[in-house]
């Protein structure tokens, strides 16, 4: 690298200060390093220019998910751009060690780094009079190496990571959706890379001033570059499918910048460590309780009164009865232990042989009954709000230790239901019915009970979840279904600080992944089971339930809460009409 070449043509500068900028702006090591990887091609090596760079100035760096390039095939891996240079180099170095058959956009700038030119694509993103007609030349070189089957790395924002005044943090320029069109064009694999790190702040002080001369300081960071550990992450490559629900490239490319700053997530520490404070270790759990009895359990059902009935259940079918703790001793004790069987095998549960409380005995259990094999096949704790706060106070409400609510919220939960416990047991989970059903008490009870327009409980995220699709799950719903008017009411005791995300990745969360549906997806392509966002949050997704808070739930397993507000009056009327209408 020259720097007489970036000079105008009139400064004519003496040869010793032109060398002392060049040392100061590390053209001088650059240099070094490329007259290092020419002299080793003299003398017969056979290693690639990338990992011969990387050797000379360097640059070192942990890799993980190598393997999800296709080793064949047309490919685009697309990347964070964090430090300017570097980023190109060991991209260049790890892609090698898959594939032979690679091409790096690049700006113009680099151009003059000989070892690079038989693997550039050059692009001008700085603007200027031959900035369209060189950028048009670059994007039909890109069609048509992807089309002869082969791989191309980009960096689509452009230029390097800056800081955001606005933000205090360095983040990404926009990623350019032209990108997104040639992936649409060419049906290649999708692979998407993120790298640790960012420039120095001499750099981003450079691009505050004065950002247009920047390019010319990408070598120094370099040097500064050689001083640390790398780390580099490549997710898996994004399905066809998926890509084909994507209609324009705008939202393409925002939903592959989203994939790739969720890699960044990583390494976060392990769920038990996301709550403030940090929970203590925890004993073995109990051995949970023998069942009661069928029979005596059949006697509880029986004796109920005829208006406890919510759903009679045609043929034989699942019944529903709501009834009072009172009521139900036995069916109560059968819960509790049903409860901890069914949380523990997801990761959650308390630990104690009977997961039952001191809000169930003031509580209505809505029981999901199998007549035939007599026995519970599920419940729902319901909570009547207005009459627990008058009859017990604030502290009679179970979810009153978890979130404060302020008057704003107070006044809209008085009239609602509190909704929580809720579980399946494990044979009736593979019924799809079951979740219908109980439902379907829930509307009839409702029905009984008009006075009530809210419905309102926690969803539990458990760590039976990676963490990547917790904090995914949980940016989301901030995103997408916030309650924005009671939301500012609402204060989680526990929240979940170390699952939220960085600001910069939050505007993505809404136009890279618009839908509960394309969340699912990208939650089931990340469990490794292949389960898909929990059953309950995508019912209370289908009735318009809106989010209040997020909690950490420490003594049921640091489960993830979700506190959910459905409004009866804004639901969708097919559901209502689906679980409301009565039975002929």
């Amino acid at each position: 690298m020259d720097l007489t070449e970036y000079l105008p043509g009139w400064l004519k500068l003496p040869r010793w200060l032109i060398e002392w900028g060049e040392r100061r702006l590390g053209f001088s090591n650059f240099n070094i390093a490329h007259d290092h990887i020419e002299e080793d091609w003299e003398n017969g090596s056979t290693e690639d220019f990338f990992t011969l760079a990387c050797k000379y100035l360097n640059l070192n760096y942990d890799l993980e998910g190598l393997e999800n390039i296709p080793a064949e095939g047309p490919c685009v891996v697309v990347s964070n751009h964090p430090h300017g240079m570097s980023d190109g180099l060991m991209f260049g170095a790890l892609a090698m060690r898959r594939r032979k058959d690679i091409r790096i956009v690049v700006n113009d700038f680099l151009y003059c780094v000989r070892g690079m030119r038989p693997y550039s694509i050059t692009v001008n993103v700085y603007g200027g009079n031959d900035a369209k007609r060189a950028n048009i030349a670059g994007m039909k070189e890109m069609l048509a190496w992807l089309r002869e089957g082969h791989c191309l790395l980009v960096f689509p924002s452009g230029s390097v990571s800056s800081l955001s005044l606005r933000h205090r943090e360095i983040q990404e320029d926009p990623w350019q959706a032209n990108i997104a069109g040639i992936i649409a064009k060419t049906h290649a694999a999708v692979v998407p890379m993120h790298i640790s790190g960012h420039t120095g702040w001499f750099f981003q002080l450079v691009t505050v001033l004065a950002k247009g001369i920047r390019p010319s300081f990408l070598p120094r960071e370099i040097k500064r570059d050689g001083r640390m550990r790398h780390s580099i992450r490549l997710g898996r490559a994004v399905p066809a499918t998926l890509l084909a629900h994507f209609k324009d490239p705008q939202s393409l490319i925002d939903h592959l910048r989203l994939r790739s700053s969720l890699l960044r997530y990583a390494a976060a520490p392990a769920p038990q460590d996301l709550a403030e404070p940090a929970a203590a270790a925890k004993p073995a759990p109990c051995p949970v309780d023998a069942p009661e009895s069928p029979e005596l359990l059949q006697e509880e059902i029986d004796a109920l009164p005829e208006s406890c009935q919510c759903v009679a259940g045609e043929n034989g079918g699942l019944q529903v009865y709501a009834a009072e703790a009172e009521q139900i001793p036995r069916l109560l004790h059968e819960i509790g232990l049903q409860r901890e069987n069914t949380f523990r095998a997801v990761g959650e549960g308390t630990g104690t042989a009977c997961d039952l409380d001191r809000y169930d005995p003031h509580y209505i259990h809505l029981i999901l009954w199998d007549p035939a094999a007599r026995c519970l096949a599920g419940a729902y704790r319901i909570g009547r709000t207005d009459f627990i706060i008058r009859n017990k106070g604030l502290d009679g409400l179970y979810n009153a230790q978890f979130f404060h609510f302020g008057k704003p919220a107070m006044e809209v939960i008085s009239k609602g239901l509190e909704m929580g416990r809720a579980f399946i047991t494990r044979p009736y989970q593979r019924q799809a019915g079951s979740l219908d059903t109980l439902w379907q008490g829930i509307a009839r009870y409702l029905l009984k009970h008009p006075e009530y327009r809210y419905l309102y409980g926690t969803v539990s995220i458990s760590q039976d979840y990676t963490n990547y699709s917790r904090r995914l799950i949980l940016g989301w719903l901030r995103a997408h279904c916030m309650n924005a008017g009671l939301a500012r009411s609402v204060r989680a005791n526990f929240p979940p600080v170390k699952l939220a995300m960085r600001a910069e990745d939050m505007p993505l969360l809404r136009t890279g992944l618009e839908d509960a549906r394309l969340l699912n997806m990208m939650v089931v392509e990340a469990e490794p089971d292949r389960k898909g966002i929990p059953v309950l949050l995508r019912q209370y997704l289908r009735l318009n339930g809106k989010m209040l808070s997020f909690g950490i739930d420490e003594g049921f397993g640091g489960v993830l809460d979700c506190l959910v507000l459905l409004d009866l009056e804004s639901t969708a009327e097919r559901f209502l009409k689906r679980y409301m209408e009565t039975p002929s």
